[in-house]
């Protein structure tokens, strides 16, 4: 299913919606967008605490 870009939050970095693998200030890691629109307007978001568990479920959803 294509999520629409008009409902992804924005990278301030890049002025465009965040992409796979991108890494914020704190170091967690943007994962996905998940396909639900919470109540500030905008795709929730998967983001992950470090590589290790990025990595991880990468593999798994290659399985």
């Amino acid at each position: 299913m294509q999520l629409k870009d008009e409902y992804k939050r924005i990278n301030k970095e890049t002025g465009e919606p965040f992409e796979q693998g991108y890494k914020d200030e704190n170091g967690r890691i943007f994962f996905s967008y998940v396909n639900k629109i919470g109540n500030d307007g905008w795709y929730l978001e998967e983001w992950k605490k470090n590589i290790d568990v990025f990595n991880a479920k990468k593999n798994k959803e290659k399985t």
